[in-house]
């Protein structure tokens, strides 16, 4: 009776420590995959900091007017807007 016991105790024991041990394990692994994403972006804007050429971007409003009469009015309002490279 009293090996079984023991044996019930080294078991416990045993799985307690295989869960640090992989507990351990993966928060190692995740602050390697982190450290490595850090120094990958951290390179790649110091070595290339223009990674996209200049860019204009345009806003549509549509605004929509009830007359007095039921009728409607559409008017179409375009914004164009560019951003360019500034000089260094």
């Amino acid at each position: 009776m009293s090996i079984g016991i023991i044996g019930i105790i080294v078991a416990v024991i045993a799985l307690i420590i295989l869960k640090n041990i992989i507990s351990f394990g993966l928060k190692l692994a995740c602050l390697v995959i982190i450290g490595l994403a850090i120094a990958g972006t951290v390179w790649v804007c110091s070595t290339q900091p223009q990674m996209h050429k200049p860019f204009s971007l345009d806003t549509i409003e549509y605004l929509f007017k009830i007359n007095k009469d039921g009728s409607m009015t559409t008017t179409k309002q375009v914004t164009h807007t560019i951003y360019k490279e500034q000089a260094r």
